[in-house]
């Protein structure tokens, strides 16, 4: 009887060593998207924390054009149920060849699916022309 359970004990902790452990999505590393139009650039970079946060949040927008007209730049998101959601534009007012960067984080409770910039040439709140990148998926969802 002793011997049958050593065995059968010896038989669980192998078991036991052998089943692989669930691991939790490593830390993600910062991703970034980009784009351009004719009067305007931009780029954003963010780290994504759990399914529904982002941090680390950089929105760079540059004029480059003397047209009369200002920049902007805003984060886009699609939740779970892909639904979209414009977040704040933030406009540069300074004239063409200057840039800005604004830095923030985003939490959605219905969740960060996807997320991408949206670039844009504007004349009051009127958007001109506009561009966007490719969306990037959460690891976490």
């Amino acid at each position: 009887m002793r011997k049958n359970l050593l065995a059968l004990t010896s038989a669980c902790i192998a078991a036991a060593v052998a089943i692989p452990v669930a691991a939790s999505p490593a830390a993600a590393a910062p991703v970034g998207a980009s784009c351009s139009i004719t009067g305007a650039k931009g780029s954003g970079s963010w780290e994504f924390v759990n399914a529904n946060s982002i941090k680390n949040v950089n929105l760079t927008v540059t004029d480059t054009a003397a047209d009369g007209h200002h920049v902007a730049i805003r984060l886009l998101t699609v939740d779970r149920n892909l639904v979209s959601h414009n977040w704040t534009l933030h406009h540069l007012y300074d004239g063409k060849g200057t840039s800005h960067t604004w830095t923030t984080t985003a939490t959605d409770t219905r969740g960060l699916k996807y997320v991408y910039i949206e670039v844009s040439v504007m004349e009051g709140s009127d958007e001109l022309a506009m561009c966007n990148d490719r969306s990037i998926t959460n690891p976490y969802i």
